[in-house]
């Protein structure tokens, strides 16, 4: 068992420990604290007979089942290795990953041993993410896509949709103030004794980028293109659009829907939001430090 602290939730994970990307090799925990969700790697092929007969929500990629305490995610694809069903108990506390190899070892000898091992991380990577930020939703916490730096000690969080500038904000802000990155891709935002932390998390897109470090939000800062830079705080409606839109938790059911919309409102509530069009300059930085920060 290999266990795992990310964003202040404690993760125990049963799989085997080369499984796990290298990424949350700076994640590891060795302290006693209870678990916020136990993950479990079954290597075959689920025996899933209700999807002859019933095919579920169709969601994306996967079938979605929901009775009772029980959330199951059904993958049907072709591909010879592949996780085939996500089974989450208790809001997600307790969630099984069936990892399945349609050859059974045959795949490793076509791809080398060292193929077939990169091949099984980034499926697992890839489904612990996303379990992990449905199962934070129960916790009233929710992730946030985008750009974070720390500068005097607070996040300024960026976030717009792909290709919009969070990276480059982001970079600007390094280059120019010698900021560290938190996250390149995605942050965690959370409530704790009145104030919003963000986190650095192991899923932080190509950019490689993060810091395994709770900080006090700052900013959240959504970003437009534009010739000149002009900050404006949205009014209440959009910021509740943008911040509704900016996660990646999903809401798979009505309680998870309600959940995403209970910590956009505190978010709202309580996070100095602002909307900055922007271009791609130095100027761009100390434009949006200054009314930030006010120095």
């Amino acid at each position: 068992m290999v266990k795992l602290r990310i964003a202040n939730f404690v993760i125990h994970f049963y799989g085997k420990p080369e499984y796990l990307h290298e990424r949350f090799n700076d994640f590891l925990y060795d302290g006693s604290d209870e678990p916020d969700m136990t993950i479990r790697i079954i290597d075959r092929k689920p025996f899933f007979v209700r999807y002859l007969f019933d095919k579920g929500t169709p969601i994306g990629e996967f079938s979605f089942y929901h009775d009772g305490d029980v959330m199951q995610q059904y993958y049907q694809s072709k591909k010879r290795l592949e996780v085939r069903l996500v089974k989450g108990k208790d809001n997600y506390k307790q969630t099984d990953i069936y990892l399945c190899d349609r050859y059974k070892g045959y795949t490793a000898k076509v791809v080398g041993q060292k193929q077939y091992l990169e091949m099984v991380q980034g499926l697992i990577f890839n489904a612990l993410q996303q379990i992990f930020y449905n199962r934070i939703l129960f916790e009233d916490a929710m992730s946030i896509h985008s750009a974070s730096v720390i500068y005097k000690d607070k996040a300024v969080v960026f976030s717009a949709s792909s290709g919009t500038g969070k990276s480059t904000q982001a970079g600007l802000w390094q280059r120019e103030l010698g900021c560290r990155v938190l996250d390149g891709d995605v942050t965690v935002c959370r409530e704790k004794e009145g104030k919003l932390y963000v986190y650095g998390l192991p899923w932080c897109g190509s950019s490689g980028k993060y810091i395994n470090k709770e900080v006090e939000l700052g900013a959240l800062v959504f970003l437009k293109q534009a010739k000149d830079n002009t900050v404006r705080i949205p009014n209440i409606r959009e910021k509740i659009s943008y911040v509704f839109s900016s996660t990646f938790s999903e809401s798979l059911t009505d309680e998870m829907a309600h959940r995403v919309a209970g910590v956009t409102q505190k978010i709202v509530e309580k996070a100095p939001i602002y909307e900055y069009a922007c271009n791609m300059e130095p100027e761009a930085v100390s434009t949006l430090k200054d009314v930030i920060f006010k120095d």
